[in-house]
């Protein structure tokens, strides 16, 4: 593996780390265009955007695109190959988002009942209901992306 600081951050699989570095390659020039546009459009208008929101939005959109561009690539799941294995993989992505969701929504319903949480009941269960169903639509496009990249190399 190469000799970097990041390397924390990347896959061992050849294949994988490379991608990923083109994709922070990627979202590190996006950055630069998008700070470039807000410090001009801060000199023609200062009260525009608040610079904290700003570089929130910037480090919030940075990470969107990496993660976005991981899912879409397709090489989430490399040894998916047949249907059998798809559907498979199928069952444990539904189950594991599952398990999230009903973990964590027993968890909300804890911290309620012993009355620990700040929030209502129900802000709490959307929220951890909504990383469940994010967690399922990732897990299921990277798998179904993965599954029709690698029947293309098959074919």
């Amino acid at each position: 593996m190469e000799k970097t600081w990041i390397r924390f951050l990347l896959p061992d699989d050849e294949y994988k780390r490379r991608n990923m570095l083109v994709y922070f390659a990627e979202a590190a020039i996006l950055q630069l265009i998008a700070m470039i546009v807000l410090l001009v459009t801060s000199r023609l208008k200062p009260s525009l955007i608040d610079s904290e929101i700003a570089l929130l939005c910037l480090l919030f959109g940075t990470i969107a695109y990496i993660w976005i561009r991981y899912i879409l690539s397709g090489m989430e799941f490399a040894e998916i190959m047949t249907e059998k294995a798809y559907r498979r993989e199928k069952k444990q992505v539904m189950v594991k988002s599952l398990t999230y969701f009903l973990v964590f929504n027993g968890l909300i319903l804890l911290y309620y009942a012993l009355g620990k949480m700040s929030e209502s009941l129900i802000e709490g269960l959307i929220v951890s209901s909504a990383g469940a169903l994010l967690l399922f639509v990732t897990n299921f496009i990277s798998l179904r992306r993965s599954y029709q990249k690698n029947r293309e190399l098959i074919d």
